[in-house]
């Protein structure tokens, strides 16, 4: 594994440690969305998400949850928040921002209702709506890298 050197640009030093918060969210939807798209393309059965994903994916939403509730004391509001970033810090900012709230929404709908009485529509749209905001998080995060 090769190390990767990011130098984020941001006004307020602690707003990048919670970017980073956000970010480790990211990593474990990419991970799950990684696989799953694998296992759309092949012929094989479908086992994403497992008994551990599920596991995981709960333990990212309560995450979120804490630092989104950090964000919002310490600046307002995400909005706010992405602010104290400048050119592709923001850019890549913004997309794990979307992608984290995004997630963190379709969880609690999810789960308002609970999955077995979810519409499977709605749910296949917000899992294709998820996996496109994770990659465009991929990308803002290869461009601030410089590997666009």
């Amino acid at each position: 594994m090769e190390d990767i050197n990011v130098e984020f640009q941001a006004s307020n030093p602690r707003s990048v440690k919670l970017l980073n918060k956000l970010y480790d969210g990211h990593l474990v939807l990419n991970d799950i969305g990684f696989r799953l798209n694998e296992q759309l393309s092949g012929d094989g059965e479908i086992t994403v998400p497992n008994e551990e994903d599920v596991q995981n994916l709960n333990d990212t939403f309560k995450k979120a949850v804490d630092t989104f509730t950090q964000i919002t004391e310490e600046y307002g509001d995400v909005n706010q928040f992405a602010e104290n970033f400048f050119g592709d810090t923001k850019t890549f900012a913004e997309a794990v921002i979307t992608e984290m709230v995004d997630f963190n929404n379709g969880i609690a709908d999810i789960a308002s209702v609970g999955l077995e009485s979810y519409d499977d529509e709605k749910l296949n749209d917000w899992i294709n709506k998820m996996m496109g905001e994770v990659v465009d998080t991929n990308e803002a995060f290869n461009k601030l890298i410089g590997e666009e």
